[in-house]
């Protein structure tokens, strides 16, 4: 694992940080050309590449692509080692991106590597892909490019983000909440706030209004994921610079997470009856706003969730821990919206978003080796 290893130090040296994932990039570019193939890259946005490539390997139907995001967040304040520099430290690696998600990265093209270099698999096998994609920290746009690709027409995607399957705290999410994020604004009247204010119509007292009656919605439930949940992140009206104004304009972002089941457009019509029926003098409008999300739920019947299963037994000698996540990730844009089922699974470690994040190493080689067989696996059901 020698490969693994040096790969996923190259990749958290690579600085991505949102929005600038090139770096990252030309380390998987130049790591595909090793293997023999050459990368296919595609800017979503400027300087911000898709890196990809397939090899058709043997004569079986089906479309196996292996996935992963090369971007992180910002590092958090307080890291007690360089966050761009991979430590080792008591069997964990850690680095900013060590856990979420270069090390799943850098194991998922070491198990299609394997693949491609195990010739005498490729009777058994079809065709596969690597996927290395942009922006999943922010608004999801290298996966939604990619659903626009010859990749989207995968009949299964395999996924590396750091979710092990150890336990119920670390299980694999087979199901997944879709997010809105409403925009809302409410447009009134202004006039002087001292001597008329009653000529006026005050967006901002409207905007409150809105605020207090979210507790109304009717939220979405889940047996697994349980009931979903709503969050205002912002409200915005009234002066810029100090004046006696009654505020003719407020905005409000509300975030809200949605159960299997419901859409983004059934969201954004509950919360226009809702606002309708408060008999507000402002005009309000309600939109979605990127980034909006569909939820998503693979059907534990699926041929690609029983090879995993299956996979993950022999190799780790247990059954998987399988769950539910209320979170958002580009298994929402892979199945949500491209219909790809789509199995999240990836090394052990912790600290996401975190100060310290790292990655368990004794982890990282079952991750292949369940990959690998899970593919196999999965072309052996004659798809």
């Amino acid at each position: 694992m020698d490969r693994l290893r040096d790969l996923i130090d190259r990749l958290v040296r690579a600085d991505s940080r949102l929005p600038v994932e090139a770096r990252a990039a030309r380390v998987m570019a130049d790591e595909i050309r090793a293997a023999g193939l050459e990368p296919e890259w595609t800017e979503v946005a400027p300087g911000r590449p898709n890196v990809c490539c397939m090899a058709r390997l043997g004569p079986k139907p089906g479309f196996v692509t292996f996935t992963g995001h090369l971007d992180t967040v910002l590092d958090a304040e307080g890291w007690s080692t360089d966050p761009l520099q991979p430590t080792e430290r008591d069997g964990k690696l850690y680095g900013l991106g060590a856990l979420d998600m270069k090390s799943g990265l850098a194991c998922a093209f070491t198990a299609f590597r394997r693949l491609i270099e195990d010739r005498g698999r490729h009777a058994e096998l079809g065709t596969i892909g690597f996927a290395a994609t942009v922006d999943e920290e922010a608004y999801g746009t290298g996966a939604r490019a990619l659903l626009g690709t010859k990749y989207g027409k995968s009949d299964l995607m395999l996924l590396t983000e750091p979710f092990h399957g150890s336990g119920p705290d670390d299980a694999v999410p087979f199901v997944m909440p879709g997010k809105v994020l409403y925009r809302v604004v409410v447009r009134g009247k202004s006039s002087h706030a001292l001597c008329h204010p009653e000529r006026g119509i005050n967006a901002v007292d409207d905007a409150a209004k809105i605020v207090s009656a979210l507790e109304r919605l009717e939220l979405g439930s889940h047996p697994v994921l349980g009931r979903m949940n709503y969050s205002t992140l912002k409200i915005d009206g009234g002066y810029r610079e100090y004046s006696v104004v009654v505020p003719e304009r407020c905005e409000i972002i509300v975030t809200r997470l949605l159960a299997p089941g419901e859409t983004r457009q059934g969201a954004v019509g509950e919360l226009e009856r809702l606002v309708a029926g408060l008999g507000l003098a402002s005009t309000v409008t309600v939109e979605a706003r990127p980034p909006s999300y569909e939820p998503f739920e693979i059907d534990p019947d699926h041929p690609g969730l029983q090879a995993f299963e299956a996979a993950y037994r022999v190799r780790l000698g247990r059954d998987p821990s399988i769950g539910g996540l209320l979170g958002i990730s580009d298994a929402n844009i892979y199945q949500g919206e491209g219909g790809i089922p789509t199995i999240i699974f990836g090394p052990k470690g912790r600290g996401l978003h975190e100060k310290d994040e790292y990655v368990e190493l004794d982890s990282l080689a079952p991750v292949v080796d369940v990959l690998v067989d899970t593919t196999i696996r999965y072309f052996e059901t004659g798809i």
